[in-house]
């Protein structure tokens, strides 16, 4: 009888054993299961904040931003307050520095009658801007501030100047001068926003409009940021969107970036310079692939295309720092163009000589006319040669 209750007992004390052994064998099993599972999760984060770091970085720095013209104030005032003077300035101060060109005498060479671009329009060939403003040189594409001229807008800023297409959504081109006193200390702003100059009938494009995730394009200046570095509200004039153009990121960073370098040497070398670039052409192909376009959803649920250049070009004329560019300019002065792919793997060393061509080749290929008001002769040589680096 003893027997069989010792039995028992041992028979029911194993199987109490094997069974704790079985839920601790259970229980760390899904211990290891709940690490594995956050190990994933922490990966994919890691993944996902890589690949996204630039949006959300631009997130982030504009989250509690004001409205444009209110920051754009605000950093003005700012400026004002350090230098030790009393007066402080409104956003609508600030819109109101945005004057017109100082016109000054026309030269003979700009009397001849222009006319413009795709839709015909056409004004008397007045192109007497004032020394060192960016079209000092002449008007590429005659355009106008006219709100039918819609695909060849002139928009005038104290840092640059800009013909903007509504229908494509991008600037045409941008100009701009570039000297030693255009560039100080200030740091890059980054307060990519829509341009609160264009008409109000038409839509401003958002820095959000990108959408790299999808379409794998960097918001690219075309007037860079670093060229425009004396003061804070300079440097944030450049992150206007009407300053940029959907370029593939080796494009962007590494071939244009390196150029812009190059025309910064320039005027470190004793230099001024006249610039003009812009997008041309229809799809390349940014970080995720190939688009022709990027689709920007509207709040009533129409699209509108964002137009993907096949190409970025710059034209650039370089003279050492003095007056009277018009007469300085001579067949000898400094001219460049290049005509840069908006494709991934151009290039990873920056060599932007390889992209060399003639000003006459971009303006072949656009139907502009650069720097018109040089002598016939002089424009001939200028434009007509490819540069070569010394």
């Amino acid at each position: 009888m003893s027997t069989t209750k010792k039995t028992t007992k041992t028979s029911t004390s194993k199987r109490t054993s094997k069974s704790n052994r079985k839920r601790s064998s259970k229980s760390k099993a899904q211990k290891w299961f709940t690490v594995l599972v956050f190990i994933i999760v922490a990966i994919y984060v890691a993944w996902y904040v890589y690949t996204n770091r630039y949006e959300i970085i631009d997130i982030v720095k504009t989250e509690n931003f004001a409205t444009d013209e209110e920051n754009y104030a605000a950093i003005e005032a700012e400026e004002v307050k350090a230098s030790g003077k009393v007066e402080t300035k409104t956003s609508e101060d600030v819109k109101s520095t945005q004057k017109a060109p100082v016109k000054t005498e026309k030269p003979a060479a700009a009397t001849k009658k222009v006319v413009a671009g795709e839709k015909g329009y056409s004004f008397d060939g007045d192109l007497g801007y004032a020394e060192n403003d960016p079209l000092f040189f002449g008007n590429p594409s005659d355009a106008v501030e006219e709100l039918n001229a819609n695909t060849n807008y002139l928009m005038i800023k104290d840092q640059y100047t800009v013909s903007y297409n509504d229908e494509l959504l991008i600037p045409n081109w941008v100009a701009w001068h570039l000297e030693k006193d255009d560039m100080g200390d200030s740091d890059r702003m980054d307060d990519f926003r829509p341009d609160p100059d264009l008409p109000k009938e038409w839509y401003a494009v958002k820095k959000a409009d990108y959408q790299y995730n999808t379409y794998g394009y960097d918001r690219g200046h075309v007037c860079p940021s670093a060229d425009r570095t004396a003061t804070k509200g300079d440097n944030s004039m450049t992150f206007l969107m009407t300053n940029m153009m959907p370029q593939s990121p080796d494009n962007n960073r590494i071939i244009w970036m390196h150029f812009e370098n190059f025309e910064r040497e320039l005027v470190a070398q004793g230099n001024e310079v006249y610039i003009i670039a812009g997008p041309y052409g229809k799809g390349g192909t940014g970080a995720t692939g190939y688009f022709e376009e990027v689709e920007i959803k509207m709040k009533d649920g129409t699209i509108r295309n964002m137009r993907v250049p096949s190409h970025t070009w710059k034209v650039v004329i370089a003279i050492p720092d003095g007056k009277n560019d018009l007469e300085r300019v001579d067949s000898k002065a400094t001219a460049i163009a290049i005509n840069v792919p908006n494709q991934q793997g151009i290039s990873k060393n920056g060599d932007w000589e390889q992209y060399l061509c003639s000003i006459d080749d971009i303006e072949e290929m656009t139907g502009y006319d650069f720097f018109e008001l040089l002598s016939d002769d002089v424009e001939d040589a200028l434009e007509s040669a490819v540069y070569i680096r010394k």
